[in-house]
């Protein structure tokens, strides 16, 4: 198990960093800059740390939580993250959102 956390910490906090970083900077050139871009990438950066905290340390710190309550917000997570990424998927396809 520590193992697990030992990996999965890192990877949870550089994904809510990068997540941070795509929302609150300003970027002025770049892909970051395509109007429509930066705030689904965000999103999706930040559902994913919070995604990798629930699955692979939570679950494992705190196994008594109700499995019903865990999988529902996994799930709504892991909707989050699939459909900011579809989003950009149709920004970077399309060029860009209004």
């Amino acid at each position: 198990m520590s193992l697990v956390i030992a990996a999965a910490l890192p990877w949870a906090l550089s994904l809510g960093v990068l997540g941070l970083w795509i929302l609150l900077n300003n970027h002025p050139s770049g892909v970051l800059s395509r109007p429509g871009f930066s705030l689904p990438a965000g999103v999706s950066a930040l559902a994913g740390a919070q995604l990798v905290f629930l699955m692979c340390i939570a679950d494992r710190v705190f196994p008594r939580v109700p499995a019903r309550l865990a999988r529902t917000v996994e799930t709504g997570l892991g909707a989050i993250l699939v459909g900011g990424t579809v989003v950009l998927s149709a920004v970077a396809i399309g060029g860009g959102m209004a």
